[in-house]
């Protein structure tokens, strides 16, 4: 986890404005990581410590009332939100898990399934490319989503 420190503590002073505060609250950061990680498996570091200290950095600026100050230099000096570590990091981790889901399918739902949702084909088109019945091909997918959508929810994480 110790690896992260620098980047954390960079990312954290942007935010804020204070590297002293910055120093503390990654301190902090790492404490509350250490004993969550006693608690349970925490199966990305990056992610949960970003997560932790941008949490952690909004209580202190509430605490201060320095909203106003964060607000204007996120807005002025912060890359956008989806390109930030910890944003990316998760997005990394989203399509991980939905890769794992779709190889978890049985072959023929896969493959119905990704022909509508992902190639954009209608279930009459996919009926007729896989010598189905149309009302097979929309099953399909109906099941598909509920087996997906099962898969997910067993492996989120807090």
């Amino acid at each position: 986890m110790l690896k992260y420190y620098n980047e954390l503590t960079y990312y954290i002073q942007r935010m804020i404005g204070d590297k002293e505060k910055a120093t503390d609250i990654i301190q902090e950061t790492y404490t509350k990581a250490i004993e969550k990680s006693r608690q349970i498996d925490i199966k990305n570091e990056r992610a949960f410590l970003y997560k932790v200290a941008r949490n952690i950095a909004i209580d202190e600026c509430r605490k201060s009332n320095r909203r106003e100050i964060i607000t204007y230099e996120e807005g002025d000096y912060s890359i956008p939100k989806e390109e930030q570590p910890d944003e990316i990091t998760l997005e990394n981790v989203k399509e991980e898990i939905l890769i794992e889901a779709l190889n978890s399918l049985p072959k023929r739902l896969k493959q119905v399934f990704v022909l509508h949702v992902f190639d954009g084909y209608s279930k009459k088109q996919i009926a007729k490319m896989l010598d189905i019945k149309e009302n097979s091909a929309q099953k399909y997918v109906i099941h598909a989503t509920e087996k997906l959508s099962e898969y997910i929810q067993s492996k989120q994480w807090d």
